[in-house]
């Protein structure tokens, strides 16, 4: 585990490097410090809020009970990582410098594909090259043969036997992190670069919140339309 942390922290440092020189050391700081905490930290929500949704009586609409295995009769949940040697919260941190990188290539790619569109236009390619790349991301890391994370939640819609929020959750994470990114600029020369860093979390902080309801309120919904579990596989997997 130590050493698949060292291949993603190499990973991250590639990008972080290619950003300081390209962004200066401020904004490489915010796009790293942000994408590692704004992803952590909705990881570990949607985990925590999985795992304990009976105990603090929140209806989630994902938190349902699923056999896992001999080894474990069941859980109340979303999902959980099995594997990591540093941790942030309840997501390893090979998972957090992941969404970094990812984010960083993401990004970087749409600028390069549309260097005159708008801001909301790259956010949106970046978004849907983030999702793309997952498509065959998840299938892999969910194999029995190498079960990074387990899949605990019954989402009404599958593809290929992953949870259909998953991917749009990958697009809404890097297509909005992008948007208040881009605005970043803006920020430091209207408040400075202290306050800016200030504003640029808290932005991200409550986009936080509007994902979890969001997707609560998709969960409800997708519930009624589809009562019976629809899985889009191809191939067996």
């Amino acid at each position: 585990m130590f050493f698949l942390d060292l291949i993603s922290i190499g990973l991250a440092w590639l990008c972080f490097h290619h950003a300081w020189r390209r962004l200066g050391i401020y904004r490489a700081m915010l796009f790293l410090g942000g994408s590692f905490v704004f992803t952590g930290l909705e990881e570990s929500m949607w985990i925590l809020l999985g795992r304990y949704s009976q105990d603090i009586q929140l209806a989630l609409p994902f938190a349902q009970e699923a056999a896992l295995g001999e080894n474990v009769q069941g859980v109340s949940g979303t999902y959980y990582f099995t594997r990591g040697f540093y941790w942030f919260i309840e997501t390893p941190v090979m998972a957090c410098l992941g969404w970094f990188f990812v984010a960083y290539s993401c990004i970087y790619v749409a600028d390069l594909l549309m260097p005159r569109a708008r801001i909301l236009g790259k956010a949106a390619v970046g978004g849907l090259l983030a999702m793309n790349l997952d498509l065959w991301i998840d299938p892999v890391q969910t194999h029995e043969a190498l079960t990074s994370w387990v899949w605990a939640e019954q989402d009404p819609i599958s593809i290929f036997s992953i949870p259909l929020s998953n991917f749009m959750g990958w697009f809404l994470l890097i297509f909005l992190f992008a948007l208040v990114f881009e605005r970043l600029p803006d920020m430091v020369r209207r408040w400075g670069a202290g306050k800016a860093a200030v504003y640029f979390y808290g932005i991200l902080l409550a986009l936080e919140i509007g994902i979890l309801l969001f997707f609560i309120i998709y969960g409800s919904i997708a519930l009624r339309l589809f009562p019976e579990p629809i899985n889009l596989t191809i191939w067996g997997i």
